[in-house]
C-alpha cells in the first residue's frame, strides 16, 4: 500500500487511539518504507505490517468499532500474507492493560515473550508477544 492511504490510516488511527493519534507523515514515511504492507477493512479497521526476511511485526493495528470481528479479519489478512512470504514468527507490542487486544492475540495463539515498563506515554507498560508460523 502506497503513501497515498497515509490520510486514511492516520484518521482511522485518531478514531481508534484517539489520546496518542499518529498523524498523516507518520504514516507516509511508514507506508513508502520498503517491506511494509498496509491492510485497511472498509468496516473501520486497519493493520501496518513490516516483513524482513522471515520475520514480521505489526507495526500497529486498531479499529473504529470493537467486538465487529475486524480486528480478527486484519490479523488473519497479515498471517496469511507474512506465511505467503515465508515468514516463520510474527512479533508485536500490545499495552499490558489493553485486555481487549490481549485476548484477540491470545486466540491466535500469539504467546508473550517480554515485558517493556512504563513503555506508552501514559505509563503503561507494554507486553512483547510473538507468533511462530513455522
Amino acid at each position: 500500500m502506497s503513501p497515498v492511504f497515509a490520510p486514511i490510516f492516520a484518521a482511522l488511527h485518531e478514531k481508534a487511539f484517539p489520546a496518542e493519534p499518529w498523524d498523516e507523515a507518520s504514516f507516509a514515511t511508514l507506508l513508502a518504507q520498503p517491506h511494509m504492507h498496509g491492510f485497511l477493512d472498509e468496516r473501520g479497521g486497519f493493520l501496518l505490517l513490516r516483513i524482513v526476511l522471515d520475520e514480521a511485526e505489526i507495526i500497529t493495528i486498531g479499529v473504529t468499532m470493537p467486538r465487529q470481528g475486524i480486528a480478527t479479519a486484519l490479523l488473519a489478512q497479515g498471517i496469511a500474507t507474512a506465511r505467503a512470504a515465508g515468514v516463520q514468527k510474527i512479533h508485536l507490542e500490545v499495552a499490558e492493560d489493553n485486555a481487549a487486544a490481549r485476548a484477540l492475540y491470545a486466540a491466535q495463539n500469539f504467546i508473550q515473550t517480554g515485558r517493556r515498563k512504563a513503555y506508552y506515554a501514559d505509563g503503561a507498560a507494554a507486553l512483547t508477544l510473538a507468533r511462530d508460523l513455522g
